[in-house]
């Protein structure tokens, strides 16, 4: 399919700079997750990309052919918004059919892709109706099938489960994934939500305040964020963060976190005797019971149970610091309000620079604590 590289992006936007300088590549057949706050510059640069915003200077090219100045309808690029975008008069086998009757498909052409397309994607029976007959998912699922039908190289993804119920999310995340395997071209997909980054997504692409700060396999940069603001947004509950300074103890090196826990952190060259810093751990990294002589015990002392569905977060206390942890829903609801303490593999603690705030090392490997 498609290899989307952008250089030395600038735009602005009503005398706000959104992008200054903005160089990213894409690589073809790639599912390339944009995951970011709102107001990061997601939807703008989708709308560049597809051609519908232009940039105050920079280039675009999609495999080293430059489209920088060719209008939306030469690029071959198909998007699906968050509100749906579906054309209100017309029925939804019209809505999905007309990408295709621009391009002068034959009818009988157009019945039998649009009878696939509604298919695969469970919505024969709604072709007949005008979108405010339909239910936001039927809705959603149209616009997809739109986009479908256009059998564009580049996908554009913006967002497109915010509006719907928690149900129809999970359902739609779903299908989607199955659908990006099938379609197999250059899928990009914007959310702010980490779940659906890890869901859909085989890269990452974290983006806040015009500036794609970290790209990579998912999983890889969920366990190494760019920053502490990164590792809060790549999960749903934030991140436990503790202060704790460096120090000598019997010739070793350990990162002490006022009386509550300690960690020999010998091995480590890049954190310096006398200074400062963060202690990042994510809630689902911690534990109710100990599992290796390697885990580290956090004293805690409960504050309340917050009811998930599914799962449960409890908020605690360790000594000045919120820990918040994400067990399991089936655990006994009175052994919870009563737990003392919480266990995290040393393996799992993050550190990050007082300073900038920046990860200085991630996925630490196994070694001496005293617990």
């Amino acid at each position: 399919m498609t290899r989307i590289v952008l250089k030395n992006i600038v735009k602005n936007i009503r005398g706000k700079n959104i992008f200054n300088d903005l160089n990213l590549e894409i690589e073809s057949r790639e599912v390339t997750v944009f995951l970011g706050p709102v107001g990061a510059g997601k939807t703008t640069l989708f709308k560049i990309i597809a051609g519908t915003e232009s940039v105050d200077s920079g280039k675009i090219y999609f495999d080293d052919v430059e489209v920088t100045k060719l209008p939306p309808q030469k690029r071959d690029v198909a998007m699906v918004f968050q509100n749906f975008a579906l054309y209100p008069h017309l029925s939804i086998f019209e809505n999905i059919a007309s990408p295709l009757r621009v391009k002068k498909y034959h009818e009988n052409e157009i019945k039998k892709r649009v009878n696939e397309i509604a298919e695969l994607l469970n919505i024969k029976h709604i072709l007949d109706k005008k979108p405010h007959e339909c239910s936001g998912g039927e809705s959603q699922r149209a616009s997809i099938a739109r986009a479908l039908a256009k059998n564009p190289k580049i996908y554009l993804f913006d967002e497109p489960l915010t509006n719907l119920d928690y149900k129809v999310r999970e359902v739609l995340r779903f299908e989607l994934k199955k659908l990006f395997k099938e379609v197999g071209a250059t899928v990009l997909y914007s959310t702010s939500n980490p779940e659906e980054a890890a869901a859909l997504g085989s890269r990452l692409a974290y983006i806040r305040n015009g500036q794609v700060l970290q790209t990579g396999a998912v999983l890889d940069c969920f366990r190494k964020p760019f920053d502490i603001d990164a590792a809060s947004h790549y999960s749903l509950f934030g991140i436990n963060l503790f202060e704790g300074y460096c120090k000598i103890i019997d010739s070793r090196k350990f990162l002490v976190i006022d009386d509550l826990f300690e960690v020999d952190v010998s091995d480590h060259k890049f954190l310096e005797s006398g200074n400062e810093y963060f202690i990042g751990i994510y809630p689902h990294d911690l534990k109710l019971r100990k599992s290796s002589n390697e885990d580290i015990q956090i004293p805690i002392s409960v504050d309340f149970l917050e009811n998930m569905g599914s799962e449960l977060i409890v908020v605690a206390r360790s000594g000045n610091f919120i820990v918040r942890l994400l067990v399991s829903g089936l655990e006994n609801l009175s052994e919870l309000m009563n737990l003392t303490s919480a266990y995290v593999p040393l393996s799992r603690l993050l550190i990050f620079s007082k300073e900038n705030r920046k990860l200085l090392k991630g996925d630490m490997p196994l070694g001496r604590n005293t617990n």
